[in-house]
Formats: C-alpha cells, structure tokens, sequence
C-alpha cells in the first residue's frame, strides 16, 4: 500500500502546487510561446484575437495539465551564432560547379485542394508561368512545380524540404486558417528555428506524402535575397527561400555515396559527417543551398518520387557533367549532346555509385546551367 502511495506521489499527477507553478509559466509566456504551447496541446486557438485570449485558454489547459507548460520553446542561439556553419556561406575550397537548387517537381492528384494548402497554408505565390495543369509556386530562385494528375497517387519527395519564410508567424496563422477551413492537422511539430526565429513549424503536405520544415530566414536577408533571382510578383510573398532538400537514406555508406556522386559528375563541393553528408549551391553571397543526405532506416520503397532541377554555372561544365554521365549509362533524355546544348539541360535516370554504377536512388535529376528560359538566378 505504501509503496502504491509512493508510486503515485513522484507521478505526473496534478495538484495545487503544480497548477500554480504552470500558471506562472504561461502568464510568463510570449504570444510566440503560446501559440507553440497550445499547439502542441493540440488546441485550436485560430479564435484567439489578443495576447489575453491566448492567456485564457493557456491557463485551462495548464490546469488539466501542468506538466505540459514546461519551459517552450528551447532558447534561440546568441545573436550571429547558428546551428549549422554552412547555413549560409560555402567552404572556402568550394568549387564553382553548382549554381542553384531549381526546382522540385511532385505530381498531386487535385488541383484546387493542392493551391489551397501551398498557396493559401505555406504561403507560396504562384508563377505567372503557371497553367491548369501545372502549377509554379515560388521560392526566391527556387521554385516547387506541381503536376496535377487526377487520380493518381501524388508524388512525395523522400524527406524534408526546408523553407526559408520572412515571418514564422505568419505561416502559424495562415495555416491554423488552412487546417480549419479543410478540417485537417497538417501541422505536425513545432521546434526551434533552424536559422533564425523563435521557432520553426514541420508541415505535411495535404495528400499525406512530403514534409516541409517552415522556418525564418536570419534577419535582414529578404531583400538580399530577392536581388539574387526570382520573379518580381513574389517579392511582397511570406515564402523567400528554399535552402535545404533533405534526403533519407537507408545507411551511413548511402550518404557518402550520394554525396559524392555530385561531387564525381558535376564537381559539387561536399560535406561528409558522421550521420549525414551535405552538397553545396551558391546562387550567392546571402543564399546559400544545401542538398543533405541523412541517415534513416525507416525510410520507405523509393516509388513516386517525383524528380529534382539544379543549375550548373555554365554551358561548359553543363557539356562536361553530359559527357560524364552519359559514359556511365545514367542519361535519361536526350540521346546527344547538341540536343542536350540547344536545350541547355539533359535528364539523369538517378543516382549512382560512381564507382560500380549502382543505382542508388531512382530519382530523376534535371541538369541545367545558366542561360535556360528557366534559370531564375539573375546573370
């Protein structure tokens, strides 16, 4: 019997010291930390017009449960200090080989639901490029293209693709809007900003297959960065940057074999860590891309992965990265090089061991350089 008492004394049980110790938390808190507090308690505050509001209904669940209203969220990093060294610039020994991330590619199988949750959720502009059946949504130089294809299953990019937004707060906002008016919980964790910011939001797309990390780009780089490429309509958009397209992996070989294979074909500076390695872009100096390859056994079958568009620097190291893989068997289209030269791109089956020709990935990568019709990056 005692030891039944003890058991229940040291558990998470609710008692007057507690509430109270969580209510001072949360009065504590900032708008910012309780919006991530109550979603995290998965509470709809969409409703909530002031600070107070938010206060008010902090306070009820912390009196159901006041261990939830520990310390949120974990402290931002100093001022000039981040997470990553090569969030932003390149290593010093970076060849000039890739220029930019251009786009990700993903069919979906409804139009509407899809400009619904990328536009109006994530907070994309659309491309005045865009038609009916294929819809543009930009990211600075970097854009997301979507297929629509009705009834078929959409396409899901196997990881994670980092998005650099003006306001973390704004992309909360519109998507507890998106969530309501489709009924549904896309917003799938809240933690620290990855580059800047309070806090950065993990997103799934509406058909359930592609993640998205929305976090805030460092201070002051918007305007930076808009010098660097993209269409003028999207320069008033929350959506500035994608910096970062994450790839799971099966084993630690995997990522270094990945990493390399860029670093084979196209001359890409790489970086190889423990659990992960990193491929380099620079569209420039405030923008600085990274194409990662991290280790994850749960990883699903590699089906319906849709494919993936980088720029080279020039028409050259376009030829020469041609002449590479088209000695190692991995072209896809188009047979020669002067059809490869009038278009200023050629498609790759996936991504191989440069040394046995294994194919490691079947995705398709879309090779361009500088000069497509395109390239958003400005000359």
């Amino acid at each position: 019997m005692g030891q039944g008492s003890a058991s229940q004394s040291s558990g998470a049980v609710p008692n007057a010291a507690a509430v109270e110790e969580a209510k001072e938390k949360v009065n504590a808190m900032s708008v910012k930390e309780l919006n991530i507090y109550l979603g995290k308690n998965m509470v709809d505050c969409s409703s909530c017009v002031e600070k107070a509001d938010l206060v008010n209904m902090a306070l009820k669940v912390a009196e159901k449960a006041p261990l939830a209203a520990g310390p949120v969220p974990p402290p931002k990093p100093p001022k000039g200090e981040f997470l990553c060294c090569f969030d932003f610039l390149l290593p010093k020994n970076a060849p000039d080989g890739t220029l930019a991330l251009g786009h990700v590619s993903l069919a979906v199988p409804d139009g509407p639901l899809a400009r619904a949750f990328y536009e109006t959720g994530l907070g994309f502009n659309m491309s005045s490029h865009s038609s009916a059946n294929e819809i543009r949504l930009n990211a600075g130089p970097s854009q997301l293209w979507l297929h629509v294809k009705e009834g078929q299953e959409a396409d899901r990019w196997p990881g994670e693709i980092r998005v650099w937004v003006d306001n973390i707060q704004t992309t909360y906002d519109l998507m507890a809007v998106t969530d309501g008016s489709l009924g549904t919980k896309l917003v799938s964790e809240y933690s620290r900003g990855v580059n800047g910011g309070e806090f950065s939001i993990m997103i799934i797309d509406p058909f359930l297959k592609t993640f998205f990390q929305m976090t805030e780009a460092p201070t002051g780089r918007k305007e930076s960065i808009q010098k660097i490429g993209g269409e003028s309509s999207s320069w008033k958009s929350n959506v500035i940057a994608i910096s970062d397209l994450s790839i799971k992996c099966r084993n630690r070989s995997e990522t270094q074999l990945l990493a390399e294979f860029y670093k084979h074909f196209f001359g890409a500076a790489i970086t190889i860590e423990q659990y992960s390695c990193m491929v380099h872009f620079s569209p420039g100096r405030e923008l600085h891309q990274t194409l990662t390859f991290k280790e994850d056994p749960s990883i699903p079958p590699a089906t319906n992965l849709g494919s993936f568009c980088f720029y080279l620097v020039s028409k050259q190291a376009l030829h020469l990265a041609f002449v590479k893989c088209a000695a190692a068997g991995i072209v896809e289209s188009p047979s020669t090089w002067e059809e490869a030269e009038r278009s200023l791109e050629f498609v790759l089956k996936g991504m191989i061991d440069p040394s046995s020709g294994k194919i490691l990935l079947p995705l398709r990568n879309i090779v361009r350089c500088a000069g497509h019709l395109d390239c958003l990056v400005f000359a």
